[in-house]
């Protein structure tokens, strides 16, 4: 539980950081506040349907791709329409959006991943050379 609020709060700072520079390219001065609670509240539906979709896998990676990039922009789409996003935001950009914050994050857990692979297998050379000594 305790890395699913972490990843949900650092989608949440991501997207509200794309959004930012996206506001500023269209010389926006402001967010506002609410916009703030409406993608941290998207970004938690989000990762709950996140969770349970890795309860289903498919025996081909890129389906399993497919299928939460499909559900993270269908959970974008209908926030937009709830929240009153499109009188700022075309829908085209929301989906820009929304698969760069998913790539953002799955090039951030492959990093992730890699380091604890890496740690991992330092620490059996560690135990190795102990065992040999």
């Amino acid at each position: 539980m305790k890395s699913i609020m972490k990843n949900c709060l650092a989608t949440t700072g991501l997207s509200l950081v794309l959004l930012a520079l996206v506001a500023t390219l269209y010389h926006a001065r402001f967010l506002f506040i609410v916009s703030v609670y409406q993608t941290l509240l998207a970004n938690m539906i989000i990762h709950l349907g996140l969770v349970l979709l890795q309860r289903f896998e498919s025996r081909y990676f890129m389906v399993e791709i497919a299928v939460e990039i499909g559900y993270v922009l269908v959970v974008l789409i209908l926030s937009g329409y709830f929240f009153g996003w499109y009188s700022s935001t075309p829908l085209w950009v929301l989906i820009f959006l929304g698969i760069a914050v998913y790539a953002i994050g799955c090039f951030i857990g492959m990093f992730r991943m890699r380091t604890d692979v890496e740690y991992i297998n330092h620490q059996l050379d560690l135990r190795k050379e102990w065992n040999k000594g």
